[in-house]
């Protein structure tokens, strides 16, 4: 059996003896195993389609490409769907004209990742275009590639954790495999975007014609990681001195990091209204069984869930179900609501099946701590909401006083009581609440909207730019 991968490896990649298979990286070898793929013989390095070019993939009226450093990799959007701002975002980036090709790093993965945390080192949908021993580069639509890199540090991301995504990307050999794809896939006008302020090591290292930064919620005011907020804030001081543009979701993100020299401009979350309009309608099956009505929420199953405001409503609403499906990130905060038999986690949902559970709540709540527990953001599943024709009873976060005349604030557990109490009534005497509140989203809360802008801004910014 060892002789014959032996033998498959030498012919996929022109090894001459099993001396030159260790410098090879475990997922590289497996991945180049598989037969069905055809590969040239003789060669380390890996190019399966052709180039990028201007008769072929680079479009010739853009005036930019750009080079994107997400908060979620790709990998993980694959796998969970395209739910978060920034995945959003690329999304509509693709399909402004302004736009050419869009290259997006992934953060690097390690092996212990790969083991410990059961992930695959590189996107599995798309079409591989170049790879490398150490690298990744594949197409996934029209204008978007991914870089995927292969780190070889076993121990550094065990002590580091999260550090570690603001350590490789101070590199050499990560900024130097970026450049190798910047130069293969022929990018020019780069506007350099960044999502997470501990990807700054970055800025300057690819002759970027801008630099932007979006600021997507207040980092060192999460819970889940506020213990890295030293080295979230010296990446916050970085953009607020090198940024060219600085986005924000939120006011008091655009307070933060707003100063005589720097201005943020103000651009909150959306909703894309024909996602959630379903021709057809069904109703998952871990909750058919549920007794009715149910109040739902859906999204991250953390701290910032008021666990005294959900166990006074699951004392108050014995015969109502409180249905929450997200992914868990702090089990134990949670832990005192199992012991209700109207409270039901239903776990972690593909983002493809989420209008299908909205669509069949009754009401939908965002129960969230108010204060030091608040990540100051603008909640994107209150959009959601919205976009299915849902009420809501939301506590008094930052974000949601926008829709304050169409959805009901509660700054008490008694208001929030009241709150679905009201709406409970509400859904049984107006028959076209529904569309009333989808109608209460206008067209500057989709996301094209939003994305468009985005690049308007930048576009405008390039020409003042070269004009100065």
């Amino acid at each position: 059996m060892l002789c014959d991968i032996k033998n498959v490896l030498k012919k996929k990649l022109g090894l001459i003896d099993i001396r030159q298979m260790l410098c090879y990286p475990l997922p590289v070898l497996l991945s180049f195993l598989d037969t069905r793929k055809q590969l040239p013989d003789g060669t380390g390095i890996l190019v399966l389609a052709q180039k990028p070019n201007s008769q072929q993939d680079y479009l010739h009226h853009s005036l930019i490409d750009m080079v994107i450093l997400p908060a979620h990799d790709w990998k993980k959007c694959e796998k969970e769907g395209f739910r978060t701002r920034d995945a959003h975002l690329i999304q509509h980036f693709e399909k402004n004209n302004d736009v050419g090709i869009i290259l997006i790093i992934d953060r690097p993965t390690t092996l212990p990742e790969m083991v410990l945390k059961r992930r695959h080192w590189r996107v599995k949908n798309g079409q591989v275009i170049k790879r490398t021993p150490f690298t990744s580069l594949t197409k996934v639509s029209e204008k978007i590639y991914i870089l995927d890199i292969f780190s070889v540090d076993l121990i550094k991301p065990l002590i580091l954790k999260r550090d570690w995504w603001d350590c490789i990307f101070r590199r050499h050999a990560v900024i130097s495999k970026v450049k190798e794809a910047i130069s293969f896939l022929n990018l020019h006008n780069r506007i350099l975007f960044l999502w997470s302020p501990l990807s700054t090591g970055v800025i300057g290292r690819f002759d970027e014609k801008l630099i932007v930064f979006d600021a997507l919620d207040n980092w060192t005011k999460h819970p889940e990681i506020k213990d890295k907020k030293k080295w979230i804030e010296r990446g916050y001081r970085i953009v607020k001195d090198k940024a060219d543009i600085l986005f924000t979701n939120s006011k008091k993100n655009k307070k933060y990091l707003e100063n005589s020299t720097t201005h943020v401009t103000f651009i909150p979350n959306g909703v894309d209204k024909e996602f959630f309009n379903l021709q057809e309608k069904k109703i998952p099956q871990d909750i058919k069984s549920l007794p009715q009505p149910i109040i739902g929420y859906a999204g991250k199953i953390a701290k910032r869930i008021d666990v005294e405001l959900l166990s006074f409503l699951a004392k108050e609403l014995p015969k109502v179900s409180f249905v929450l499906i997200g992914q868990f990130l702090d089990k134990k905060w949670v832990r005192p609501l199992f012991k209700f038999k109207n409270i039901y986690f239903l776990g972690d949902k593909h983002y493809t099946q989420l209008p299908h559970y909205l669509t069949n709540f009754d009401i939908c709540m965002i129960p969230h701590n108010v204060g030091s527990l608040e990540n100051e953001g603008d909640p994107i599943k209150l959009y959601e909401y919205l976009a299915v024709g849902k009420p809501v009873v939301t506590t008094n976060i930052a974000g949601v006083d926008v829709f304050k005349d169409v959805i009901t604030i509660a700054k008490t557990k008694e208001e929030f009581l009241e709150g679905i109490i009201y709406w409970l009534r509400e859904i049984k005497k107006d028959e076209k609440l529904g569309v009333k509140l989808r109608n209460s989203l206008p067209v500057s809360c989709s996301w094209a909207y939003k994305a468009d802008l985005m690049i308007k801004t930048i576009v405008d910014k390039l020409c003042e730019k070269k004009t100065t």
